[in-house]
């Protein structure tokens, strides 16, 4: 007994480490899809903010600047297109009757009330020509007639677990933990190294080859895996939908054009096949609803022209542009393709960035980490021996 009173006494500030770092991870458990944000954020600002150095050489105002050119406006861009997307891919869903089957979890919670509200809204008879002769009385009839919605909005609010003051806190601190890890990156590398010496040294410097290889493969996701998915995504997205609007026939419209435009981004990580695994049902879809319709032959030209569109728009042109700024690094391309898919379904949102997180340390911790204690474990039997 004496002698564990002794280890205990010898160990007090580890044990003391250990329980403020326990006690710091149950504060921030709350705020884990804001840091993911935040992580997100620093990877891909990273590169942006190498470019600027060599023109700006305030560090505050060089990240400042990184931020609002692309992080704002990204983050904000992939947010809409995922909850318009996750709302048809419900609507689809429900249709089928296909509901039980679909994982439950926050995003899919959220979207359902998102469609809802987006169908009402977009069913709405209101018109941009009637605004300068809008009276008063016309005004409180317009706004109540959308007065159903409210409801909607407080269920979408409320499914998410926020409110617009939370959202405006949670944006805050996403932006805050980007803003001191692009600024402070560097110092914090130092600090650790500074701090354990001996952590970084062992096991042939094992620790700084994981982290390496895990910040080198986050940054290859995020920046460009990843941005090159949204990017391709939204292309698809515009042309499937602008091909949708002038549709000249029903059968020749697009059915879920964002949700497809998700799908072929998503795809595009599949080598060869790629986007082909969407545009090609797609365009049999086409073919067999206008045969059944009876308009292929008399908007031919139209349906030639949708195909020729989305070949060279969607299939051919972004693939020349973005397809060489996408890596994999020594992440399996189906592991990666599953995490971006069902992460949303589980975590929500920030599943999309989460998933692709747990899938580098774990991917690496395997590559690099248990091949070294294995060669290690087998060097210390064979010296025994």
């Amino acid at each position: 007994m004496a002698g564990l009173i002794s280890k205990v006494f010898k160990a007090k500030w580890l044990l003391l480490g250990i329980a403020l770092v326990l006690l710091l991870v149950w504060i921030l458990r709350p705020f884990l899809d804001v840091f993911v944000y935040g992580i997100f954020v620093y990877y891909i600002t990273r590169p942006i903010k190498q470019w600027l150095s060599r023109y700006i050489k305030n560090e505050g105002i060089l990240v400042s600047v990184s931020l609002l050119m692309l992080a704002l406006p990204l983050i904000i861009l992939i947010a809409y297109t995922l909850l318009v997307g996750m709302s048809q891919l419900m609507a689809v869903v429900n249709s089928y009757g296909l509901t039980a089957a679909l994982p439950s979890g926050p995003l899919t919670n959220m979207t359902t009330s998102f469609s809802q509200l987006h169908s009402n809204l977009t069913s709405g008879n209101f018109t941009l020509e009637s605004v300068t002769d809008i009276t008063r009385q016309d005004w409180y009839k317009t706004i109540s007639g959308y007065s159903g919605n409210l409801p909607l909005l407080q269920a979408i609010a409320f499914s998410t677990g926020s409110t617009i003051v939370d959202i405006a806190f949670k944006l805050f601190i996403i932006f805050l933990v980007g803003f001191y890890m692009l600024k402070e990156d560097a110092h914090m590398q130092r600090w650790f190294a500074g701090t354990f010496p001996k952590l970084m040294d062992e096991h042939n410097r094992l620790l700084p080859r994981y982290a390496s290889a895990v910040d080198a493969d986050l940054q290859k996701l995020f920046f460009g895996n990843l941005l090159s998915i949204v990017f391709f995504a939204i292309i698809a997205a515009v042309v499937f939908e602008g091909l949708s609007i002038f549709a000249p026939v029903p059968s020749l419209q697009i059915p879920s054009p964002i949700l497809l435009g998700i799908l072929c981004g998503v795809s595009a990580l599949i080598p060869i096949v790629g986007m082909w695994l969407v545009a090609g049902p797609l365009f049999l879809y086409l073919l067999i609803s206008s045969l059944i319709a009876g308009t292929l032959f008399t908007h031919f030209g139209y349906f030639l022209f949708m195909v020729l569109a989305i070949f060279v728009f969607v299939l051919t042109i972004p693939s020349f542009v973005i397809q060489p700024f996408m890596a994999r690094g020594q992440v399996h391309s189906g592991l990666l393709m599953f995490a971006y898919v069902l992460g949303p379904l589980v975590f929500g949102i920030s599943g999309l960035f989460l998933g692709a997180i747990v899938l580098v340390l774990v991917t690496h911790y395997f590559g690099i980490v248990v091949p070294e204690m294995a060669a290690e474990g087998q060097e210390s039997h064979d010296f025994d021996l």
